[in-house]
């Protein structure tokens, strides 16, 4: 990896590190192929109960008459899930320290045994009983599924290993210059595991199917937006096999580190899936984005420097997917204008070796309030090196300049610390600031309300700060001190509202709002 400077002034973003899983066979008395894929965990592991798990392709539980699994030479009770077609063990009490051996056969009702090769895994001293409780920062899940949801796909969930271990690295990298993805300090207190399949096994997700994204931002929700503008970042947010994330955040003097994991626990038996972004109809497209994007996209492109129009994705899944080859593609503008683009696909981009995906990036800024169509053709190769042509058509069009699809309804998300808050009577907007019912937030926040009814007046208190508010008066009082707020605490319904962002920066905390998701985010400090 080259060395980068994690300084705001460029927006860094590191390359997506994925995992090939890579498949074995069988061949059934029938001459059927089974396929499976290496079993796990392998390697180091830092929980006492690890999920074993032997995942196969092509296999359900009706075809299966034994499953014969040994932990160091005894047998365990093994069953197999179809859910995740996969042999699936957890163990019922802790594992002592140290390498454990593991065996399995499976025996199919037509006769055919099935044997995993030989594995071993090793419970480190310093394991956890339990995986740790690490940080939830739901405003990332929520943005990523606005995303998502854009898209067409579903939701993905916050995973508590994956959580753990992006919030390890974020830390990890927090305190060793130029890290990424990999971590080649071992003696370093938060080293768990090399590369982010190691990492994310240390804390016990069944998959080796992950992927990671980093980024250097104050900003949760931007470094979102950062990645989804991108060439790609993009991929893991719009993949459809990733189902769960877990994010970790950590700061060290300006050093501001962002890390995302996702995982697929069922990367098999899935379907062909074809998803484009910017969605089909989607408004508000922003025209650009930032350009700037480690590894640089422009690099196959010499002479050439961003970052030119907004990056258009085209992206395939399902497990016997193997390779996708644009034939052609062209963008229109308007009802005859064409629009030149530099292309990135498997046949000149290395990134997108493994990804199955085509990007377009417009030479040039996109217009504003314009309608784009997008043409592609491409092949598909599978895995049996059977080839499909697929001819792709969708439109969408520009905003006025950033992201302008809003969040469908009027309800205004607060998280504090990452946590998600619902508050009755529902918080609303005023004058262009966020109004929360006063008890509620202050409770919240550590502070205590008393109420005088004679004067109208509210006075809220946390440790040596206290502010006095009068209702309907735009004059508060912070330790005696008068100052001038931007909106009044007022009655409504029988509740005293108060501005969110004034009373909690004076209480300590930092405040920031999301327009396009009415989203208030509250940070300790």
């Amino acid at each position: 990896m080259k060395n980068f400077s994690w300084k705001r002034t460029i927006s860094l973003v590191i390359t997506i590190a994925v995992l090939n899983v890579l498949l074995a066979a069988a061949v059934s008395a029938t001459g059927e192929v089974l396929w499976y894929y290496p079993p796990t965990p392998q390697g180091d592991v830092g929980i006492r109960r690890p999920t074993i798990l032997w995942t196969f392709s092509g296999l359900s539980s009706d075809q299966i008459k034994e499953i014969h699994m040994t932990l160091d030479g005894k047998k365990v009770n093994a069953v197999f899930r179809d859910d995740l077609n996969s042999v699936y063990y957890t163990p019922g009490e802790n594992l002592a320290p140290g390498r454990k051996n593991v065996s399995i056969v499976v025996t199919l009702k037509s006769g055919v045994r099935i044997s995993s090769p030989p594995f071993s895994f090793n419970i480190l001293n310093k394991a956890f009983e339990e995986i740790p409780n690490t940080p939830v920062y739901e405003e990332v899940r929520d943005r990523i599924n606005y995303y998502r949801g854009i898209a067409g796909l579903p939701s993905m969930t916050i995973d508590k290993s994956l959580n753990a271990a992006a919030n390890s690295h974020a830390l990890y990298v927090s305190s060793n210059a130029n890290a990424g993805h990999y971590q080649n300090n071992k003696k370093h207190q938060y080293f768990t595991g090399e590369m982010p399949w190691d990492r994310t096994r240390y804390f016990g997700y069944m998959s080796p199917m992950v992927a990671e994204n980093i980024h250097f931002l104050k900003s949760h929700t931007g470094a979102v937006d950062d990645w989804m503008d991108s060439v790609y970042h993009r991929l893991p947010l719009i993949n459809p096999i990733y189902k769960h994330m877990g994010y970790g955040y950590a700061v060290r003097e300006s050093k501001h580190v962002n890390v995302l994991e996702v995982g697929a626990v069922r990367y098999n038996g899935l379907d062909r899936q074809v998803v484009v972004y910017p969605a089909d109809g989607q408004r508000g497209v922003p025209l650009t984005w930032s350009g700037l994007e480690q590894p640089d996209p422009f690099r196959l492109y010499p002479g050439v420097k961003g970052p030119g129009g907004y990056p258009i994705t085209l992206l395939v899944s399902g497990d016997r997917t193997e390779r996708v080859e644009l034939k052609s593609a062209s963008i229109t503008e308007g009802s005859t204008g064409s629009v030149k683009f530099y292309r990135f696909d498997a046949s000149n981009d290395p990134e997108l070796d493994d990804n199955n995906t085509i990007v377009l990036v417009p030479e040039r800024k996109l217009k504003p309030y314009t309608t784009y169509r997008v043409n592609m053709v491409m092949e598909i190769i599978y895995d049996e090196n059977s080839r499909e042509e697929l001819k792709k058509e969708w439109t969408f069009t520009t905003g006025g300049g950033g992201l302008e699809t809003y969040r469908p309804g009027s309800d205004i998300l607060i998280y504090l610390n990452g946590i998600k808050k619902a508050y009755n009577p529902a918080p609303y907007i005023k004058d262009n600031r966020a109004m929360v019912p006063i008890r509620s937030i202050c409770e919240d926040l550590g502070a205590v309300v008393n109420w005088n009814h004679q004067t109208y007046t509210v006075e809220i208190v946390r440790q040596d700060n206290v502010i006095t508010l009068g209702i309907g008066s735009r004059k508060a009082l912070v330790n005696n001190r008068s100052v001038d707020i931007d909106v009044a605490a007022e009655l409504r319904q029988d509740t005293t509202y108060v501005p969110i962002r004034f009373v909690s920066e004076v209480l300590g905390y930092s405040v920031d709002w999301d327009g396009v998701m009415r989203m208030v985010m509250i940070q300790g400090r």
